[in-house]
């Protein structure tokens, strides 16, 4: 196995076994928080922002999990009093989500469970290099 094309797509597959162990352990971590992975990253965005609110756009722009249908996604959180969402003064076709104080508290309780699943899966794995170096390569791949 010593061709370049075999040790590509020897890379491919151990990025997609990774891919899917995280993911893996960061779902078992949210169950009983009764959250998606995709849910916790709105959440995410949302406390970036806040108190400011994020427009819908925006969330979807942003949003890391592969999820099309962010509209569904924000009404199942506004359904379960983590977010809320208003039209915007300013303008009446953008719409604002924001979160509450309960998905405030969840998220913090939530982020903190995911990250003891992955033990702190990078810090504890890959050096600073490793990780600047990881980083650079995904990136490249995406482009």
């Amino acid at each position: 196995m010593n061709n370049p094309e075999s040790i590509h797509a020897l890379a491919y597959f151990n990025l997609l076994k990774t891919g899917s162990w995280v993911e893996g352990r960061v779902k078992e971590a949210l169950r009983p928080f009764k959250l998606t992975h995709a849910q916790l990253n709105v959440l995410y965005i949302l406390t970036e922002n806040d108190p400011n609110p994020v427009c819908a756009n925006e969330v979807k722009r942003r949003i890391l999990v592969n999820n099309p249908d962010v509209t569904r996604l924000l009404d199942r959180l506004v359904k379960k009093g983590y977010v809320v969402r208003e039209t915007c003064p300013e303008n009446r076709r953008k719409i604002d989500i924001s979160l509450t104080d309960i998905g405030r508290t969840l998220f913090e309780k939530a982020h903190h469970s995911a990250k003891l699943a992955l033990g702190h899966f990078f810090k504890n794995q890959i050096t600073e290099n490793e990780a600047k170096e990881l980083r650079r390569i995904l990136g490249k791949i995406r482009s």
